[in-house]
């Protein structure tokens, strides 16, 4: 008889194999690796959205986010997944794929020769991906995307907790 381990989930508590747990664990950094891919390309797309001019197809951010994507795409078609872990599996490989696309149209589409750089093709496929991470998230314990929209950095103010948009009105406004 095998043995169980539980892993508790937030507001419920789960019973899991073994060789889910198992799966758990080898997934997380192929998770981890392809968030940190999106991240790059993100801030690879605030660079360029900013008129930044090193935004280029040569910027060294892609060049490690894409040897990044190598390796955990490369991991996630290794993984072996439990009857209970194929979704969470299926959102990774899809998440990867968009990831892959992504990647594919930064290079073609950031600055190139002083044109500037087109945005939509690269964004559309990173939301693709960053929705089957979210997805991913939900389908087995272990796995989070930390939200930034309650702390400190998020779209508030520190000292005021103002929303920044009310603090730039109240702004404007009293400079008027």
């Amino acid at each position: 008889m095998s043995e169980e381990i539980i892993v508790q989930s937030v507001g419920s508590r789960e019973k899991i194999d073994d060789e889910t747990v198992a799966y758990i664990l080898k997934a997380q950094k192929y998770f981890e690796d392809l968030r940190q891919v999106a991240a790059q390309l993100a801030g690879l797309l605030a660079l360029a959205a900013a008129g930044g001019k090193s935004a280029t197809p040569d910027h060294p951010m892609l060049e490690a986010a894409r040897q990044l994507y190598e390796s955990a795409s490369a991991g996630i078609r290794a993984l072996r997944a439990t009857a209970r872990a194929t979704a969470h599996r299926d959102f990774l490989s899809r998440a990867a794929a968009a990831l892959e696309c992504a990647l594919s149209s930064a290079q073609t589409h950031l600055w190139r020769a002083g044109r500037g750089a087109e945005i939509e093709p690269i964004l559309l496929p990173l939301q693709a991906a960053y929705a089957q991470l979210q997805l991913a998230t939900r389908a087995l314990p272990g796995f989070e995307i930390i939200s930034f929209e309650q702390a400190c950095c998020g779209p508030q103010i520190r000292a005021t907790g103002i929303p920044i948009e009310n603090h730039e009105r109240d702004g404007a406004s009293a400079a008027k």
